[in-house]
């Protein structure tokens, strides 16, 4: 069952917005949401009315699909939560207050919620059974999000500070929605075995990932990594992902994107804006790398199209095949703040392409609106 999809184009650039500044703004109940509420408080030990607040576990399973539950001021800890009324097609809203803070440690959940408007510190698990759940204007600050269900959004979040793990993971899941999130700084500064990238995929169909500001992740911006099942029909669009902006002991120069699983099948890469990282694709019959700006392009034998490189690998081949080949051409591109991650350009006639072949832009730049067709990279010129 595919789930629509619900992110739009305002909502991009109100995502970005917000987690740019890290601010997070509690979201409003799904559309059509039956209005039955309760309420939940760390301590709550009532009925679950507004005066007499109940446990957040407890809250779950007196609501009805559809319904919501409003969480009061307070540190909640660590929680499973495994039941509730919700179904995948009417998952329960689970949100803070207006003008609280709803605080978890680590949380997992294996039940269909949208949550909106939190801040979890620690990791965040959407576990086998929590198909159809969202993540919405939430705050994750020194964990990540693990998503293990189906029909999935993480949508307009700020993930940040973790060490020696993934700003989000997906893996084993389908029909799942990336969009509006900025993840950045994850280093590896825990010796667990792991390594810190910002989104890893690993045996995934249907991801789209699209309209995020990515950066400073120890590994890679973005990996694929394929297994059992593999990676099958992966879009990512319209980001701005960069590697270590500041190489330190925190960031050792990671890559901007590891894209070179030659298992990947329906894998399409356009209009991303890559820099302060290697960009590794490859060369597999099908897939698509289209209409980006990459700052350094590792492998000599990419195919790819109507895409600006500053630099590649010129030890290994001083002139690649793709250069001044279908669409493609060198070039420089400056941009409004690196360091602070505004990868928008300054200078139009450096994003400017003459694009050739059938392929099609992505629909919508970073901030929303509909990209032109001769422009290389997540945004349009200015």
């Amino acid at each position: 069952m595919r789930r629509p999809r619900t992110a739009s184009s305002a909502a991009l650039a109100a995502g970005a917005l917000l987690a740019l500044t890290a601010c997070v703004a509690p979201a409003s109940a799904p559309s059509g949401a039956p209005g039955e509420t309760r309420y939940a408080a760390p301590s709550g030990s009532g009925d679950c009315s507004k005066a007499a607040p109940c446990t957040l576990a407890t809250a779950l399973t007196r609501t009805p699909a559809g319904g919501t539950v409003e969480l009061a001021e307070g540190d909640y800890g660590d929680l499973t939560l495994r039941d509730g009324g919700g179904t995948p097609e009417a998952p329960l809203t689970v949100r803070a207050a207006d003008g609280v803070v709803a605080r978890f440690g680590e949380l997992r959940s294996s039940t269909p919620v949208v949550w909106a408007g939190i801040r979890v510190e620690g990791a965040w698990f959407l576990d086998d059974g929590a198909d159809g759940s969202r993540i919405e204007g939430s705050e994750v600050d020194g964990g990540g999000i693990f998503v293990r269900a189906d029909h999935v959004e993480v949508r307009d979040s700020l993930i940040h500070n973790g060490s020696s793990l993934d700003g989000i993971q997906i893996g084993g899941a389908s029909d799942v929605l990336i969009a509006g999130n900025t993840i950045r700084d994850f280093d590896q500064e825990v010796d667990n075995g792991r390594h810190a990238d910002c989104i890893q995929l690993f045996d995934v169909d249907d991801v789209e990932i699209r309209g995020n500001r990515i950066s400073s992740c120890y590994n890679a911006g973005i990996i694929i990594s394929g297994g059992g099942r593999g990676i099958v029909d992966v879009v990512i669009e319209a980001n701005f992902v960069q590697g270590c902006v500041e190489v330190s002991d925190r960031c050792g120069g990671g890559s901007a994107a590891e894209l070179r699983d030659p298992g990947a099948r329906g894998l399409v890469v356009r209009n991303n804006t890559f820099l302060d990282g290697s960009v590794r694709w490859g060369s597999v019959p099908g897939n698509v790398f289209d209409r980006n700006i990459v700052g350094y392009l590792s492998e000599c034998a990419s195919v790819v199209s109507n895409t600006i490189v500053t630099e590649w690998n010129r030890k290994m081949c001083k002139r690649p095949d793709w250069l001044d080949a279908d669409g493609n051409r060198e070039g420089a591109v400056d941009v409004v703040d690196r360091v602070g991650g505004d990868l928008h350009p300054t200078d139009a006639d450096q994003v400017r392409i003459e694009p050739v072949g059938d392929g099609q832009p992505a629909p919508a730049g970073i901030d929303g609106d509909e990209l032109a067709d001769d422009v290389a990279g997540a945004a349009n010129a200015p």
